[in-house]
């Protein structure tokens, strides 16, 4: 690869390398067609909008190009790919080389496909960006530094590449609910404080809180964004026309610009907002806990429980247990539910009826789903005495007494809960269960953290609740049965009591089908089976029955 300088048309310098040898075997035919490569390059892009979807871009094209064929469709190049460390080329590639130009979000690359197997091998950036530092005067959490992207001689409220791989970018959807619609924010020189009529200074808040919101996950869990794979987080302010509300709606956040009867028409961008409805992506990647009765109920408060300690970790000065004090309008106290017409205690006072009886029919209009919004209440309480402790008496009657972890141990022990064990179905009774898990797992079965998350549920009036405080920590195991590790990969071990003889070890799925059925020979007293899962078993959650008796819960990874 060589540079060659000429002058008058004589050669006086040149500069580069000669390669005299290059790859040996290397590929002279594709494997796979064109449009096979195409997609794979499009998965990979992965953009909501192209520029060759867009009519009036394609019929720009022509005329600039005075050409009626012209199009910013993709057409395909055979080419030889190499890294652009392998500098003596020799690990030459045949690949598809496609110009991929996206609107939503923008970007232009060549993506290069190899011809052989379909595989994306590198990219080329035609569009030139970088991520810049910047300052923002948030409206909600004062002057912030932020991340955004220099582009056209302006800047945007986009990154790339947040802790290792994720992007976040924030829109402006111009009070309409269409996508297609929305536009950047631009800043002339990165020092964000866009007042204006339609409250684009909002804006930066949504920004800001979303990478407080990742940072965080990264930072006390190592996750890489919601999927833990660097799921790009979107984030679109303005959505609507006097809409009181803000939403997780499965791929992306949309802020509305609150109302003005109700909150004085404040935006709803603020950080435990933030958090609270990205919490809701994250839910949905790991427990996606259904969001209807006490699984839905429990979707709310473990947003909310992250929505708080979010707030409380990147803001700490402004911090406080309510939801919404920042926009004029508290939603939630996790300090004290009842304020605002939700239950502290476990089917107590203001607890909706959720069970099938009670709430034949989930409805978002008529019942809430079945009181979501409202029985999270037990679980924000629940929180609050784990991280802050407290005494009083519950609903129940039940004098309770709780010796506060502090944030980062109960925000441990819930996220381990969330990611770790909580399934689509679970309930409160589960949840308590499995947070005990969790307190073990991270702290040691003998620990203050469990017995404290035991105090908690007690407090709340989920298991227990009869014996004094301060329960010891076999609470973890109230069943006789010991089932590690938990979640299991190829193999788990199940301890027991026993008789000799005969038994039979036997895996089920939710459905009822049996997955797995082992005979072992007990002998009297403690027993420990060791089981091998089978290779071609799908990640889940089993049941374990030893002898007929159900003995727990298997999480197969």
């Amino acid at each position: 690869m060589m540079s060659v300088q000429t002058k008058d048309g004589k050669i006086v310098g040149q500069s580069g390398k000669w390669v005299l040898k290059v790859s040996q075997g290397i590929e002279k035919k594709s494997n796979i067609s064109e449009n096979i490569a195409l997609q794979n390059a499009l998965a990979f892009v992965g953009a909501d909008q192209y520029k060759w979807q867009n009519k009036e871009d394609e019929e720009f094209i022509k005329k600039e190009l005075k050409d009626d064929n012209a199009s910013f469709a993709p057409k395909g190049e055979l080419v030889y790919y190499s890294e652009p460390t392998d500098e003596k080329l020799r690990d030459l590639k045949l690949a598809y080389k496609f110009d991929i130009y996206a609107e939503k979000p923008l970007s232009r690359q060549y993506v290069f496909v190899d011809a052989k197997n379909g595989k994306v091998l590198g990219t080329d950036a035609i569009i030139h960006e970088i991520n810049t530092p910047g300052t923002a005067t948030t409206v909600y959490s004062g002057s912030r530094n932020v991340t955004t992207d220099s582009y056209g001689g302006s800047y945007r409220l986009r990154e790339t590449g947040r802790n290792g791989g994720t992007a976040v970018e924030t829109y402006n959807l111009k009070k309409t609910t269409n996508f297609a619609s929305a536009v950047d924010f631009t800043d002339t020189d990165n020092a964000w404080n866009n007042v204006n009529t339609n409250k684009d200074q909002y804006a930066a808040d949504a920004h800001w809180g979303a990478e407080m919101t990742l940072d965080y996950y990264f930072t006390k869990f190592g996750r890489k964004s919601i999927d833990n794979n660097h799921f790009a987080i979107k984030s679109y302010v303005h959505y609507g026309n006097n809409i009181f509300n803000a939403y997780w709606d499965g791929a992306r956040m949309l802020y509305g610009d609150g109302s003005s009867t109700t909150n004085g028409g404040k935006p709803l961008t603020a950080i435990d907002v933030c958090g609270h409805e990205i919490t809701h992506g994250m839910t949905s990647k790991t427990a996606n806990l259904v969001y209807q009765r006490e699984p839905g109920a429990l979707n709310e408060g473990f947003s909310d429980i992250f929505g708080n300690t979010i707030e409380r970790w990147a803001r700490p000065t402004q911090a406080s247990w309510t939801l919404g004090e920042d926009f004029s309008y508290v939603i939630r106290d996790m300090a004290n539910p009842n304020a605002y017409r939700q239950p502290d205690t476990y089917k107590g006072t203001y607890w909706k009826d959720a069970s099938t009886t009670g709430c034949a029919v989930p409805s978002q209009t008529t019942n809430d789903y079945c009181g979501v919004h409202t029985n999270s209440g037990v679980l924000n309480f629940w929180y609050y005495l784990l991280v802050t402790g407290g005494t009083g008496t519950n609903d129940n009657g039940f004098a309770y007494n709780v010796s506060g972890i502090g944030l980062d141990k109960a925000g441990a022990i819930a996220y381990r809960t969330l990611t770790t064990y909580l399934i689509s179905t679970s309930t409160y009774a589960n949840t308590r269960t499995y947070s005990l898990q969790a307190a073990a797992d991270l702290y040691g079965a003998g620990s203050n953290e469990v017995i404290q998350v035991t105090n908690a549920w007690n407090a709340v009036g989920v298991g227990g609740g009869t014996s004094p405080a301060g329960l010891i920590a076999a609470a973890v195991n109230e069943s006789p049965y010991a089932i590690s590790p938990n979640p299991a990969t190829d193999r788990f071990t199940v301890v027991f009591n026993g008789k000799a003889g005969k038994g039979t070890v036997e895996l089920v799925n939710l459905t009822g089908r049996r997955e797995l059925s082992e005979k072992v020979n007990l002998t009297d007293g403690a027993n420990r089976v060791e089981i091998q899962l089978p290779s071609n078993m799908l990640p889940g959650v089993y049941i374990v029955t030893v002898n007929g008796q159900k003995a727990g819960n298997l999480i197969k990874k």
